[in-house]
């Protein structure tokens, strides 16, 4: 019985391949797993309404080009049902400029969402978001990102070991994306997002001191922390196109920073060196440092300093007798 299941299922898969057909061919590059999973999804929705959005759910989802087992799920987890509401609730024609609108989303997270978690509301929105804007280029304003606790920052052993990490990698290219991701988040405290888009011509010396260009919207120049100087270095060492990218791997337009993830989960180590800890590592050693909180703000891309704020519980306590001068006028920085 369970067998007959199981060829009743990949007889439907067959003949649904060969009724998309003209779908995939979109995309010929398109994996083999990744159109099994859109092929095979179905959401939790009336089977009424999935035959009437199906097609285009596809089309949509190819048109995206996902390259991995996660993108292809998530494409059509949020794509499915978002675009069954749509079509049940405002009986719209079905074209990406007037599905993935930025009142659809928002009347979608409303009416659908509002219990769900603060997280999985920003993630729904991102995802609809990037396609909105890839294929229908229509603007989402994105949720401001979750307020989750600040991430533990590393210790010095932990370090020790992420670098012993980096240098037994088996290849040059793996030990220089290894370094860059340290050197480029450790060192200048960059967010994933940041950090995959920089490129050699953005790392530079001036006077002695590592500096880092940051593209992006919030661009801006900062100088590498002496103890990651080396490491960042080692990353560039030998290369000379300056059109390259810091950190080399394939990058996914629906999330670019995935190739780090990727990177990171093809090549484990006993401590993980991932970027957001890195980050928070660096945050919190320019706190401990006593840099003024609107200079870091500045430093770290935040928009106001509420960003530093879970950040704070990680920093060495401060002695306030230390700040005596300061705090009665008799110095001033």
């Amino acid at each position: 019985m369970i067998d007959n299941e199981i060829h009743r299922l990949n007889d439907k898969f067959l003949a649904d391949s060969e009724m998309y057909a003209h779908l995939r061919a979109s995309d010929p590059e398109l994996p083999d797993y990744a159109w099994n999973i859109i092929l095979r999804y179905h959401p939790k929705v009336s089977l009424g309404q999935w035959k009437a959005v199906r097609e285009f759910t596809i089309a949509n989802a190819v048109q995206m080009k996902p390259r991995t087992y996660d993108t292809a799920r998530r494409l059509m987890c949020i794509s499915a049902r978002f675009t069954a509401w749509v079509w049940t609730t405002t009986g719209t024609e079905l074209t990406a400029e007037r599905v993935y609108t930025h009142a659809n989303v928002y009347r979608y997270l409303q009416e659908c969402l509002p219990k769900h978690s603060e997280s999985h509301r920003w993630g729904v929105v991102r995802q609809l978001g990037t396609i909105a804007e890839t294929l229908a280029n229509n603007a989402v304003t994105r949720m401001p990102a979750p307020h989750l606790p600040g991430r533990r920052p590393f210790t010095m052993p932990d370090v020790a070991r992420m670098h012993s990490w980096a240098a037994s990698l088996t290849t040059p290219l793996k030990r220089q994306n290894a370094w860059a991701i340290l050197g480029l988040a450790g060192g200048a405290g960059l967010r994933s997002e940041e950090l995959i888009d920089v490129r050699l011509s953005d790392i530079e010396v001036t006077d002695g001191r590592l500096f880092v260009k940051i593209p992006g919207k919030r661009a801006r120049r900062i100088p590498v922390m002496h103890p990651w100087n080396r490491t960042l270095l080692s990353s560039i060492e030998d290369r000379t196109d300056p059109d390259e990218y810091a950190f080399r791997g394939y990058r996914l337009e629906e999330y670019r920073p995935r190739a780090i993830q990727t990177f990171l989960t093809d090549h484990p180590a006993r401590v993980r060196a991932t970027v957001s800890r890195l980050r928070s590592t660096w945050i919190v050693s320019q706190i401990d440092n006593g840099l003024p909180m609107t200079v870091l703000t500045a430093a770290a891309g935040f928009s106001s300093p509420h960003g530093l704020i879970k950040h704070l519980p990680h920093a060495k306590p401060v002695n306030l007798a230390d700040w005596t001068g300061l705090l009665n006028g008799e110095e001033v920085i």
